[in-house]
């Protein structure tokens, strides 16, 4: 008997000694977690007995879906969906966090789960959210005066600078989801959607989760799908939002909120798991498994139905694999088909959501914006569209035009009956920007420089650049104008700049020389309805043209000179990008008169063209052409002011024009005739294969050096062809190539890098 005895004994006595350790803190920790054990059971319990009452009772009950977030993963979503009606189950609530939450708001607004796939896979996810503004709606002076740099931070006007927020502006993201859901755009209360909806967010100002109940829908998906760091937060009321995977990545107790008996939850949330080797895509695919792991568990304790597709082998950027993905949602949902169908559950069949347009008709505009300049410019974009019927894509084409502005941000809207609210979050529109330019045969350059912006009836554009490297450089502009779409004003440059100038015999260059100038202009600008810029005006010179190296025979084209100059320049630019362009069409006309100040006879009178085309073949195919020429006519014209012809880069300002099969400046010209033709196609997302081919017909100068070919004009022809490849990265376009003349067997290859500093 003290067999058995003993050991009860034993663990009694060790269970008092024990006790006796604890601290009452201890004591009373342990007592409140029996008591939770306790709780936890009852729930167990309370939930199972519900389920049993619901499966028995012949009322239909209230079934919600729940969608986490999870990338290319939430594709699952739509499988589920289509096994889901494919046994007619109705839904009678759903919640949706991230991805889940687009799929949540389209199945809300009556998409079939076919629609939604077609509509996700047919998106191109590389080009669909790009943050840039349509190239075309920018204003036309800030496109011809503007510099394009590398890296650039903007500043307010009390020199408070502001990092960039995101990668990416969340703009199109936001439209493309408005055009979505523009059949139910109307309905601001979500209880009031064909199948009531929460969205859930992060406020990034508290770290907490947000459900959206009511709203502008749009907005609340893409808070929503705001992955820190990729697009930027969106505020909406005094509150900054990001992506709802950061606190509650599969918002089941939405759905508990809203009363449902019944919910299946899909969980396509990464798991964390250690990986063999980390980069950019799986670091950040590891980061998004740590949030969305951190309140899952608890979420999953209250669904009556999880299903979790076999998606573990894919990553949330995998995006292309959205047919398997897809099917594995399916399956997963299939699987579970018995225990849900165990339920007295409505059964429904869908329709087809129909979103054809309706026309719109605005009466009115409301701004929320505090700038009165910055209101007046915004009205003027919708003053031609007002009590009239537009479409919808019109309002959206108009919404981007706002977006092209330098000042803004951000555009939401409203449309209530007739009145159009608009939302407008501002940016500052001061820029200070660095560059960095490489040509081969020219050099290497340096430039900062900034941008400064006023706009409003009375605006101004002033551009300050310094370039430093191979050759020096300091430039002011100044724009200063009355108008919006219709601008005039007075245009006042200072500038002081160094460049090339070089002499070849054949394909050997013989001589270089740096030509120093000085140069004020002053002159009026008019701009009509955005479609191009007429600048006339004088301007004054001091030039000096100095040998650095080369044959004594070309010493004495070395000068120093005053001269004066009256201009005329047509400008326009309707491209949509200004890197490897493929649609739209851009040109400068110029015509100059001038001479001397001096006893000699210096006069000169010199044309020049520039005209180019983009026209797109495919979504990655496009064709180009350009026509292109100038002369020069007078008395004791300045060697380096001759037309210069070769290389890849074309400054009309210095006569430069590119040629393939040329070096750069290899041909000095007295006027010139050519022509180009070209094909470009996108092989990755801004990586371009481009092919040109380029014929010339010209007149070369009887100057003082001891060579000259005497081509002419109509008589001669000069063909050239070349192929390359380019890439549109952060610090400038970056672009090799590899070209030859008809008449020659020297392949030439060239290289570039970063914007070029005129």
């Amino acid at each position: 008997m003290f067999r058995y005895l003993f050991p009860f004994l034993f663990l009694i006595s060790t269970t008092i000694l024990l006790g006796k350790d604890l601290s009452p803190e201890d004591k009373e920790i342990e007592k409140l977690q029996q008591q939770i054990k306790l709780l936890q059971q009852k729930i167990v319990t309370l939930e199972n007995k519900k389920i049993d009452r619901i499966k028995k009772q012949k009322k239909s009950p209230s079934v919600a879906l729940v969608l986490s977030g999870g990338g290319a993963k939430g594709f699952a979503h739509i499988g589920v969906l289509k096994a889901l009606e494919k046994n007619h189950i109705k839904i009678d609530s759903i919640t949706g966090s991230s991805m889940g939450a687009i799929v949540a708001a389209l199945y809300s607004a009556g998409y079939t789960p076919d629609q939604i796939e077609k509509i996700l896979s047919n998106i191109n996810w590389e080009k669909s959210f790009e943050d840039n503004p349509n190239r075309e709606d920018m204003p036309l002076e800030q496109k011809a005066l503007s510099k394009d740099y590398g890296l650039s931070l903007r500043y307010d006007g009390d020199f408070n600078f502001s990092l960039p927020k995101s990668l990416r502006n969340s703009q199109r993201a936001y439209l493309y989801l408005k055009k979505l859901l523009w059949n139910v755009d109307s309905i601001h209360d979500f209880n009031k959607l064909p199948i009531p909806l929460r969205i859930v967010a992060t406020n990034l100002d508290t770290g907490k989760a947000t459900t959206f109940d009511h709203g502008d829908l749009a907005k609340a998906v893409t808070a929503s799908m705001a992955i820190p760091t990729i697009f930027d937060p969106v505020k909406i009321g005094n509150h900054y939002y990001v992506d709802g995977l950061v606190s509650r990545n599969f918002p089941v107790q939405d759905a508990v909120n809203l009363g449902a008996d019944v919910i299946i939850g899909v969980d396509v949330g990464t798991t964390v798991k250690p990986k063999s080797d980390y980069n950019i895509i799986s670091t950040m695919d590891q980061i998004l498994a740590i949030q969305s792991a951190h309140s899952t568990p608890e979420q999953r304790k209250l669904t009556t139905i999880l299903i979790t597709p076999d998606v573990g082998k894919y990553k949330s950027t995998d995006l292309s694999e959205y047919k398997a993905i897809t099917k594995e949602g399916e399956l997963a949902a299939d699987k579970k088909m018995k225990e849900i169908l165990q339920f007295p559950i409505q059964t429904t069949k869908s329709e087809k959501v129909e979103t054809v347009s309706k026309s719109i008709t605005i009466n009115n505009i409301i701004i929320n914006n505090k700038n009165n300049n910055h209101k007046y410019i915004i009205k003027s974009v919708f003053e031609n569209y007002l009590h009239k019927p537009i479409t919808l894509s019109t309002l959206q084409n108009l919404i981007l035009k706002l977006y092209s502005f330098s000042f803004i941000d951000k555009v939401y809207y409203v449309l209530d009956k007739n009145t159009l609210h608009l939302d407008i979050q501002e940016a500052p529109s001061n820029i200070v920007g660095i560059g960095f330019n490489y040509q081969t045969n020219y050099g290497t350059t340096f430039s900062i420089g900034t941008d400064i912006n006023r706009a409003g009836k009375y605006g101004s554009i002033s551009t300050i650049e310094g370039t430093f490297g191979d050759y020096l450089g300091l430039e002011l502009n100044n724009f200063f104008y009355y108008g919006v779409s219709n601008k005039i004003g007075i245009l006042f440059d200072l500038k002081y700049y160094e460049s090339p100038f070089l002499l070849y015999d054949k394909k050997k260059k013989i001589s270089q020389f740096k030509n120093d100038t000085y140069m004020t202009k002053i002159g009026l600008l008019t701009q009509y309805n955005n479609m191009f810029l007429l600048s006339y005006g004088i301007s004054m010179s001091y030039s000096k043209l100095n040998q650095e190296i080369g044959r004594k025979s070309t010493e004495d084209l070395c000068y120093s000179k005053s001269y004066g100059n009256v201009f005329l320049n047509l400008t326009w630019d309707k491209t949509n990008t200004n890197v490897y362009p493929t649609s739209g069409t851009k040109g400068n006309i110029q015509y100059n008169w001038g001479g001397n100040l001096g006893q000699d006879n210096l006069n000169f009178s010199t044309p020049a063209y520039l005209m180019e085309g983009y026209f797109p073949i495919t979504d990655n195919l496009s064709i180009n052409s350009s026509i292109f020429g100038a002369s020069i006519n007078g008395d004791d014209v300045l060697a380096d002011k001759y037309i210069k012809l070769g290389g890849s880069k074309t400054n009309i300002n210095e006569r430069t024009f590119a040629f393939d099969g040329y070096y750069f400046q290899q041909k000095l010209l007295k006027s010139l005739m050519g022509t180009s033709f070209g094909i470009q196609y996108e092989i990755l997302d801004n990586l371009f294969l481009f092919g040109k081919w380029n014929i010339a017909t010209f007149d070369e100068p009887k100057v003082n050096y001891d060579f000259y070919d005497n081509n002419k004009i109509w008589k001669n022809y000069h063909q050239g062809y070349g192929v390359g490849i380019g890439y549109s990265s952060i610090i400038g376009p970056v672009e090799f190539s590899l070209s030859k003349t008809n008449s020659g067997d020297e392949i030439l290859a060239q290289f570039s890098i970063g914007y070029s500093f005129d």
